[in-house]
């Protein structure tokens, strides 16, 4: 496939553009950064010469690609943006999630927004929640589904802040999940050499829902970072007269060395409400 190597660079052009500065997602099932270091019993798989770690000219191990992903960004300044749309076959859009992470150091800052929800599934309970740590305080700020706006501070990091996915490993796992990915080509984009993962199936069955048409591509470093993937597939949500056919289109980017993770404005508010909190109502529905 080296005759398209120039549309699969032009593709992850577009989709590294695509991701927008407000990157979505649900959250997910966290990953404490802590564990990042914690020693386990079984030892690393050796990475086949030439290729990423969990990477190979004949599969890909998606659990050790995502692994080494997170181990890569560990020690690195990094933006992880995130957006999932889903939209119904007559054109409304039924949801849409998207996360921004940001880590430099011992700082850490995100963003969580999700609005809507499919047959079957139940809306959110907040808008959007957003917090920012320095590992001495955290801040917090949500936005309930009323629109009143909370603020908080407490000192160190709670657990879902101290559980919060930094590197989009779970995203990585979650984006393959089920799939037979290979790798298709390899593409140079700004000097960088980026393996080209696919997976391409016309049925998957994912969290109980029929998938079908799923198509995803994603485009891996030579360490293993994935520096972005497009997942899009068709599926069915709800029963009976209630079910809903909606394309779902995810969207993942990761740049590096983009950021010190300053503290955003509204910091400074949760510091003044301290541990107690405080709540004003405004018309937000973002952080």
């Amino acid at each position: 496939m080296r005759h398209a190597a120039g549309t699969v660079a032009l593709a992850l052009l577009v989709l590294l553009a695509g991701c927008g500065a407000g990157g979505g997602g649900d959250g997910g099932r966290t990953v404490n950064p802590a564990l990042a270091s914690t020693p386990t019993a079984s030892p690393t798989p050796t990475p086949e010469p030439g290729y990423p770690p969990g990477v190979s000219a004949d599969a890909v191990d998606v659990t050790t690609l995502a692994a080494s992903h997170d181990r890569a960004l560990r020690d690195v300044n990094s933006t992880v943006r995130f957006r999932r749309t889903v939209v119904a076959a007559n054109g409304t859009v039924l949801s849409t999630r998207h996360s921004v992470v940001e880590r430099a150091g011992v700082r850490l800052g995100a963003s969580y927004v999700r609005n809507g929800s499919v047959p079957g599934e139940e809306g959110p309970p907040i808008r959007a929640f957003a917090f920012w740590t320095n590992r001495s305080v955290t801040a917090l700020r949500t936005v309930g589904d009323d629109g009143g706006v909370s603020y908080r501070a407490v000192p160190g990091q709670p657990p879902t802040v101290a559980n919060a996915d930094d590197s989009g490993e779970e995203q990585v796992r979650s984006a393959f999940e089920g799939t037979t990915p290979r790798v298709a080509d390899t593409v140079a984009v700004a000097g960088e050499r980026l393996f080209v993962v696919v997976a391409e199936h016309d049925r998957l069955d994912r969290d109980g829902n029929r998938v079908e048409e799923f198509n995803a591509t994603a485009y891996v470093t030579d360490d293993g970072i994935v520096r972005g993937y497009e997942v899009r597939y068709t599926a069915t949500y709800g029963s009976g007269n209630e079910s809903v056919t909606a394309t779902v289109v995810e969207r993942f980017r990761v740049t590096t060395g983009d950021t010190d993770a300053a503290p955003p404005a509204w910091v400074d508010e949760a510091l003044e409400a301290g541990a107690e909190g405080e709540t004003r109502t405004e018309n937000e529905s973002t952080p």
